[in-house]
């Protein structure tokens, strides 16, 4: 059973931090050092400034840390961050463009109680890196605060959220923000008790699944039995018993689910012999034609195209100047090998790379989500092989992760990433 509450979040306040356009940012792990200092140009309160970037400061992490917890708390006495005064659900649109068309999806923010992944409430569908759950950890523990939501998907069999959302729509938002780093951005306070309690009503009965956030939904685990060994109490309606979301219906026509590729360097000319003989055990080559203007987008729409039927990789090697498409032999059981050779990322791994790298693997592979930056470390010689794989599909995910399994490390880039920024969650006192 999922408990989905209203919660006073903490927002800019537009007549003191300025133009909401600025303020903004992607979740931490999109946050290299480049965009880092960017993003810390646009605006003193760009949310950055406290979310921080996918690595700590490598010479003082404890420091980082501190210092977005005292920034943080400079802010609300300054007025540039307000805690709502009640309670409250926030519904957010979210516009972009993604290949030339214009999309968009909802999500919709409150805080869900964390509970362990035993009682299905909540279904994960990829392990954890523990570096980055302390770094995470790290930071609620000096701020007390979750910047940014977790992305999380439910499926609504009876429709009775949409109506509902289309009428809080209906309003005026209390932000609108079209031009900003994220795109285009409506953001609506649900602060109606009957609204809000027939939204909790909703979600009582159906589990939510984790789409983007594992790191952040452990690190709020491991906060919360912080807090209640420290406070030796239960009180259920401490904050720092939920974790803020952000849920996306699984239909929403804006919601994508992309791929992550595998570019491979660092092999020995064994290794490298080893690997193209796996791939020719168990793929055979198939003819392709491409659009030269577009070689790359063109494969990639085939390996989508031929892999409706079959597993599919698109390859490239460095030193060849053909792109490759490579569909499993036909007289393969693929399903010999359990529910997860479903995917290919997982046959790729499981039945190619590792049995030749074995525990040395993730030096040798890297899991870009961008093909143009893919394709270019191999053609400009820094990696040897890169791997092109197609969108997992949104139903296969459901029914997998459903079922009580994890996928293969990085099998989803769901898009677009939520901004961070919009609402924060303090974890200090009651809802």
């Amino acid at each position: 059973m999922v408990v989905f509450r209203p919660f006073r979040g903490c927002r800019y306040n537009p007549d003191v931090a300025g133009d909401m356009a600025t303020v903004l940012c992607p979740p931490y792990d999109l946050i290299g050092a480049e965009l880092k200092e960017s993003l810390k140009q646009l605006s003193p309160y760009n949310a950055v400034h406290l979310e921080g970037g996918e690595q700590p400061d490598p010479v003082d992490p404890e420091g980082s840390y501190l210092q977005a917890a005292t920034l943080f708390q400079e802010w609300l006495h300054q007025g540039v961050l307000r805690r709502d005064e009640t309670p409250g659900f926030y519904l957010m649109r979210h516009g972009y463009q993604f290949r030339g068309q214009a999309k968009a999806h909802l999500g919709l923010f409150g805080d869900v109680q964390v509970d362990d992944y035993e009682q299905r409430s909540v279904l994960p569908h990829e392990f954890t890196r523990e570096p980055a759950v302390l770094d995470r950890v790290a930071l609620l523990d000096a701020c007390k605060a979750q910047f940014s939501p977790i992305m999380s998907l439910y499926r609504d069999v009876e429709g009775a959220l949409k109506p509902l959302l289309d009428e809080i729509m209906s309003a005026q938002p209390v932000v609108d923000v079209q031009d900003s780093t994220e795109g285009a951005i409506s953001f609506w306070r649900i602060d109606d008790l009957e609204t809000q309690q027939r939204i909790t009503d909703c979600f009582a009965a159906m589990p939510i699944f984790l789409a983007d956030g594992h790191h952040r939904y452990e690190a709020a685990l491991r906060y919360r039995r912080q807090q209640a060994q420290a406070t030796a109490t239960t009180d259920n309606e401490a904050a720092h018993n939920y974790v803020t979301m952000a849920l996306v219906e699984f239909d929403d026509p804006g919601l994508l689910l992309l791929p992550y590729h595998r570019v491979i360097g660092g092999l020995s000319d064994q290794q490298l012999i080893q690997i193209k003989g796996k791939l020719n055990e168990l793929f055979e080559v198939q003819p392709v034609s491409l659009d030269p203007t577009q070689p790359i987008i063109d494969l990639l729409d085939q390996v989508e195209t031929v892999g409706k039927n079959r597993h599919t990789l698109g390859v490239v090697e460095m030193g060849t100047r053909e792109p490759s498409l490579l569909a499993l032999r036909e007289e393969i059981d693929w399903q010999q090998w359990g529910p997860l050779a479903v995917s290919e990322a997982w046959v790729l791994e499981e039945k190619v790379i590792r049995p030749v790298l074995g525990d040395v693997t993730a030096q040798n592979v890297n899991y870009p989500h961008d093909h143009e930056e893919a394709v270019a470390q191999v053609t400009a010689g820094t990696q040897q092989l890169v791997f092109l794989l197609k969108p997992f599909p949104m139903e296969t995910f459901e029914a997998i992760v459903g079922g009580g399994q994890r996928l293969p490390s990085k099998s989803t880039f769901f898009y677009p990433k939520l901004p961070t920024g919009l609402v924060i969650n303090q974890l200090e006192g009651r809802l």
